[in-house]
């Protein structure tokens, strides 16, 4: 079953799942790390440029696609 870690920025969210996952014995999978990898930029600099709105639906399809 995954688990899925949310919270605001710079809360520790890929550091506590990446020892949770080792913990387990399971993967880890970093949204940011997808999303930056698939826009080739940053998160910052997509938010920039493309807005929030375009950003969240981006999120949500790499986040559906991960499953």
């Amino acid at each position: 079953m995954p688990v899925i870690l949310i919270g605001f920025m710079g809360t520790g969210k890929s550091t506590v799942g990446r020892l949770l996952a080792e913990s387990m014995n399971q993967s880890f999978c970093d949204l940011d790390e997808l999303i930056e990898k698939e826009a080739g930029m940053t998160i910052p600099t997509y938010f920039d440029t493309y807005g929030e709105q375009v950003f969240r639906q981006l999120e949500q399809d790499l986040l559906k696609k991960s499953d």
